[in-house]
């Protein structure tokens, strides 16, 4: 118990610290949050390398690694010093309140390990809470009314869905016998070490709380219905808080709570409706969101819908319920937390450098910045499910889950299949969109206007560009052995090896891919041997300024999709935000107080008719009430 207290306390107590400095001294807050996530990083490797076998964890215990969690726990520790290295590097001095932001960074990550440790569900919620808190301040960073906005809705949309997760964790209580003696509370009851719950019993308790611990998983990931988070948060949050929070932890915490339910919480047997409806919401957020991201113009709202579109693969692999889809979804939960984090990592280095986040007012980067677009090329790559990089990998072993699923599921397997082979065409489609917007096509304005990103924001994407390729070539070696597998029960470890090497052998496609890039380059240099004349380029005669106005931008590349006649209708809509549940339950609060407000208008005649017929109601209520007690008399 003593190492796995460490990664909890240690970033806490130092965000508590970060947000007494005073400001004179905040610029050093950023040097301080980097070592204390370096160090929280080399506990957590600690912790793991010292935890004691889990069957020694018992149902007093508070804090525990087993190893899924230990996954977890090194993935919130490993993301959480790379965004922070990279925020050093990314605010310009007065930007942001360093002292706040740091600490809440801090805080976050503080507060995720805590997630990580807890073998409680009672102790879980109380840092799944904690977690919302610094996530709130992260995103209202800038202080800017959308971040405000934006804030707000994050923090009623995951606030709401948490009071579900308490509400699954009370019908757990009584599922694991807590009933019995009411009289007396014990934590034991909340143990996450308990034997699973058998859902097929069909008991009022288990149904709720498997399904209300559902709810607040899948919110925490931002799945459909429960997604409009990401998205406004995506584009009003700064950078590295977006690359953190909704990126990678919020994404590793949710699909890991929504695989203990599945694994270790609950019983539920293949084919029950809770897999057939886990299934149907990741088919459908895998398409809806990605057909809502193809038509935006704000980078980071197109890479928020993506977000959310990656998540379906995960809800899928896990509620397929095979040994390879659990493997594949689980995977591409680690896959997507680098590459996704990639991507906002370099749409912060693009946006850094030329200060715009629309799509239509950027391009031309590749030159300037080389290395940033060599990495959101193989991240955007990556998301796209091109082999050999690890999204392909995770993504295939999700296809396999599905189609092993098949007796299970009757006909809705090919549907769900579908759905998840379609939307990863049309990632590719959309990010050949962004590629071209910001990095291939025409400068909109003077390339060197603003700074290159320095060494601290150059080395997290390099990483993460390097992980997509390594935990795509060696997926099955690195990804599903050594990080999947043995999180698994030995059930699940048998079956996943009797797929044997239909998982995914990526040795030709390697060399083929290499051996293309070697030729594709020879062809280059020795194109660059001759001497070319250079012109101004001839546009349907038109020269200069006119000229642009046949310039063929990259946002343009789909809106023949949001024109279509079927879809046309659907995209307004959309844009209306008619799709959005926090939206409309907004509207209708906002409906009924207004008439509230009419009824309430301050008129002194208004208050006392009021006054009159409430008493004449009660009056009636009483004597209603009396004549039927003589009745019965």
């Amino acid at each position: 118990m003593s190492w796995l207290i460490w990664p909890v306390v240690v970033p806490i107590v130092a965000a508590l610290v970060a947000f007494c400095v005073p400001r004179g001294l905040a610029r050093g807050v950023k040097w301080f949050a980097v070592l204390v996530a370096a160090a929280t990083f080399a506990l957590c490797i600690t912790a793991c390398a010292n935890r004691p076998p889990a069957t020694e964890i018992d149902g007093a215990a508070l804090l525990g690694l087993s190893n899924l969690s230990s996954l977890i726990l090194l993935g919130v520790g490993f993301f959480s010093l790379l965004m922070i290295l990279y925020s050093a590097g990314f605010f310009k001095p007065g930007a942001v309140s360093e002292s706040s932001f740091y600490g809440n960074m801090l805080l976050s990550l503080g507060a995720a390990c805590g997630i990580a440790l807890s073998v409680n569900l009672f102790v879980l919620a109380v840092f799944w809470g904690l977690l919302g808190i610094p996530l709130y301040l992260l995103i209202n960073a800038n202080r800017s009314e959308d971040a405000n906005a934006a804030a707000k809705k994050t923090m009623l949309i995951l606030g709401g869905t948490d009071s579900l997760l308490l509400l699954g964790i009370a019908a757990f209580f009584v599922s694991t016998g807590g009933a019995v003696n009411p009289g007396k509370f014990d934590l034991a009851y909340f143990s996450m070490s308990h034997p699973a719950v058998p859902v097929a019993m069909n008991t009022v308790a288990a149904w709720f709380g498997a399904i209300c611990i559902i709810v607040a998983a899948l919110a925490k990931a931002g799945a459909m219905p429960f997604h409009t988070w990401v998205p406004d948060a995506s584009q009003a949050a700064p950078v590295p808080a977006v690359a953190l929070l909704p990126a990678s932890l919020d994404k590793l915490l949710g699909i890991y709570l929504l695989a203990r339910v599945f694994l270790t919480l609950y019983e539920v047997p293949p084919g029950h409706g809770l897999r057939v409806v886990c299934l149907l919401i990741g088919a459908a957020t895998i398409v809806f969101a990605v057909m809502n991201a193809m038509v935006q113009h704000n980078l980071r709202r197109l890479l928020g819908f993506h977000a959310v579109s990656q998540v379906g693969y995960m809800v899928i692999g896990v509620a397929s319920g095979t040994a390879i889809g659990v493997a594949g979804g689980l995977f591409h939960m680690v896959n997507h937390a680098i590459y996704k984090s990639c991507l906002f990592l370099s749409a912060g280095a693009a946006e850094k450098k030329t200060g715009e986040t629309e799509l239509d007012k950027m391009g031309g980067l590749a030159k300037v910045m080389p290395l940033t677009f060599v990495a959101a090329l193989i991240s955007a790559f990556a998301i796209s499910g091109v082999p050999p990089l690890n999204g392909f990998a995770s993504k295939w072993m999700v296809y396999k889950g599905i189609i092993g699923s098949a007796e299970h599921f009757g006909f809705l397997w090919v549907i769900v299949l579908v759905a998840a082979m379609f939307g990863s065409a049309l990632t590719l489609a959309s990010f050949v969109k962004v590629l071209h917007s910001v990095f291939l096509g025409q400068p909109k304005r003077p390339a060197k206007e603003g700074p290159k990103p320095g060494i601290l924001m150059k080395v997290p994407m390099l990483v993460l560009a390097l992980l997509c390729v390594v935990l795509g070539i060696w997926a099955v070696q690195l990804g599903a052995n050594v990080l999947i597998l043995p999180g698994l029960s030995p059930e699940l470890n048998a079956e996943f090896a009797e797929s044997g090497p239909t998982v995914w052998e990526p040795g030709l496609a390697t060399v083929t891919i290499i051996a293309a890039l070697i030729i594709g380059l020879l062809i280059y240099l020795f194109g660059t041997f001759a001497k070319v004349r250079e012109d101004e380029p001839y546009v349907g005669g038109e020269v200069g300024e006119r000229a642009k106005m046949y310039n063929f931008e990259g946002v343009e590349f789909y809106e023949t999709i949001r024109q279509m006649s079927g879809l046309r209708r659907l995209y307004k809509q959309a844009e209306a935000r008619w799709y959005d549940a926090y939206e409309q339950l907004r509207r209708a609060t906002l409906y009924v107080t207004g008439w509230l407000r009419k009824l309430h208008n301050g008129v002194l005649h208004s208050y006392v008719t009021w006054c009159v017929l409430g008493l004449v109601v009660i009056l009636w209520w009483l004597l209603y009430s009396y004549k039927i007690v003589g009745r019965a008399f």
